[in-house]
């Protein structure tokens, strides 16, 4: 049977929405924009005279201060382990990042994970916009990723196990949606510093940053719990008071009560799983999805984009005019994004992600043939420019949002964790490879591609269209019990939309269930 949500437009998906259900995903959209704002902020104060002279060192030959390529490579990509694994912290954590992520998370709560987060951020910020050193800068940014870890595993897990599956798209969506718009606001705070001679040219975009964490804080005790992770600390009571902050206030409590036997029902033995199982004859399918998604998500060469810009700009000749194109690359790649949090639901995950490796592959291969040009023209270094935005637009319109979507429908309850922490760390890795080599790839003193950077990226983008094609399935509108059937089953991943399923809400009123309440539970 066909659910009822198949037929729904977007004014249909917005109604389901409640107060909490949208203060949800504002706010754990809110814990993406610092990791945006980091990331863009660092792309263009690394060009910056005033934060050269901190941390760089002047060239005679072209009279200004500069990072030397060694140094941008390694205060660009070495804080990216941050995301897996950053230092110590007043012996409070035995790691931050998503292994402690995925850990605080499956112990204590998606809640109080999320604080952690918060708290993460705040000491990350506070050593970056103090730093005298590269070293302590590039720390500050380390921490300051291991929030990006938490983000990442705990964010998508909590928005599968509390939002409604018909806006289970839109609503992991706005993760990738506020890691732009903060990379549109590091932008734009960027252009109105650069020309700023001392400390406070770079101190102030970098400062920022307490802004959003201070809001988190703030409105932290406002964000309930997921009803999922309470039912499998046997928390019954505290499920249903949560489930009815999530719903609407016209239903009834027993039907929330029914929800809530439902999922004891599809959950009865159920326990977290081990890491063998992660991999096993059950979940490896499973597993390879959550793995190709963040993998494909940082193997398209997109730190390019969103760490290089401003220095392939630079490059090409346009001095004055590379911050105003980072704005510019920020504001489209926000304007694709929206487009897709509106569609994803609707239209559903497999043709975007196919379409976006296709666009990408397109851009990257035009890149890198302009590149091959011994003398380009006026226009020609324009469609440079331009292509690098498109290719920017192609990836926020897919692989950029879709992938977190994904990675939250695919894992097995059972080995969620485990199976996000595994895809997060695949993900780093790749991310640490391709900006640790970016600059190395681009710089004249070393491989000098430049712009032909496009044709390796361009393939992978090309190889990534392939794979999606065999082995990304289409989840759209399948609650997680139905996704456990669909795996379940022997059909093609590629086929999934096509299997019909029984959804929770398509059962008959007979078949409502009594919640099985235990004794003395936690408050």
């Amino acid at each position: 049977m066909k659910p009822q949500s198949e037929g729904l437009n977007t004014v249909g998906r917005m109604r389901l929405f409640t107060k909490t259900t949208f203060f949800i995903m504002i706010y754990t959209a809110g814990c993406a924009f610092n990791f945006g704002y980091d990331v863009g902020n660092f792309g263009g104060v690394q060009g910056m005279q005033s934060f050269g002279k901190v941390f760089g060192k002047y060239y005679a030959d072209k009279h200004k201060y500069a990072l030397p390529a060694y140094l941008s490579s390694v205060m660009t990509s070495v804080p990216f382990f941050g995301k897996v694994l950053a230092p110590l912290l007043n012996c409070v954590f035995l790691s931050q990042g998503v292994v402690s992520g995925a850990w605080i998370g499956q112990r204590f709560g998606r809640k109080k994970a999320i604080a952690v987060l918060i708290i993460n951020g705040i000491i990350g910020i506070v050593l970056q916009t103090s730093a005298t050193t590269a070293a302590q800068f590039t720390i500050g940014r380390i921490i300051n990723f291991g929030t990006t870890g938490l983000t990442i595993i705990v964010v998508p897990i909590y928005l599968a196990e509390t939002s409604p599956r018909e806006l289970r798209g839109m609503m992991n969506a706005t993760i990738q949606l506020m890691i732009i718009l903060g990379q549109l606001v590091a932008s734009l705070v960027n252009l109105g510093t650069k020309n700023i001679n001392n400390n406070a040219g770079w101190q102030i975009p970098v400062g920022l940053q307490f802004v959003p964490a201070g809001v988190l804080a703030a409105l932290w005790c406002f964000l309930p719990e997921s009803p999922r992770w309470l039912l499998s600390q046997h928390r019954t009571d505290d499920a249903v008071k949560s489930l009815q902050r999530l719903s609407k206030k016209s239903k009834p409590l027993i039907e929330v009560e029914s929800d809530i036997a439902m999922l004891q029902r599809d959950h009865a033995n159920e326990s977290k799983g081990t890491w063998a199982e992660v991999f096993d004859k059950t979940n490896r399918r499973r597993t390879a999805v959550a793995v190709l998604a963040m993998f494909g998500q940082q193997i398209t060469g997109q730190a390019f984009v969103s760490q290089y810009s401003v220095i392939f700009y630079q490059q090409e000749g346009f001095t004055s005019q590379a911050f105003l194109f980072t704005v510019l690359n920020n504001v489209v790649q926000l304007v694709c994004l929206i487009m897709t949090w509106f569609l994803v639901d609707g239209l559903g995950r497999r043709p975007i992600l196919l379409f976006g490796a296709m666009m990408m592959a397109v851009f990257l291969f035009i890149l890198g043939g302009i590149s091959t040009m011994s003398d380009p023209t006026q226009a020609a270094r324009h469609m440079s420019v331009a292509s690098v935005m498109l290719f920017g637009a192609g990836y926020s319109l897919s692989w950029a949002p879709v992938s977190y979507i994904v990675v939250s429908e695919a894992a097995s309850t059972r080995v969620k964790e485990k199976t996000n922490l595994l895809a997060c760390v695949i993900s780093v890795l790749t991310t640490f490879v391709t900006s640790f080599t970016i600059p190395y790839l681009i710089n004249s003193q070393y491989a000098g591609l430049g712009g032909k950077v496009g044709f390796v990226y361009g393939s992978i983008s090309l190889l990534l269209f392939f794979a999606a094609y065999m082995y990304i399935p289409e989840l759209k509108n399948r609650s997680l019990e139905e996704v456990d059937r669909l795996f379940a089953s022997d059909t093609p991943m590629r086929k999934f939309r096509h299997v019909k399923t029984q959804a929770v809400e398509t059962m008959a009123p007979d078949d409502i269930l009594e919640v099985q309440y235990t004794k003395d539970e936690e408050n």
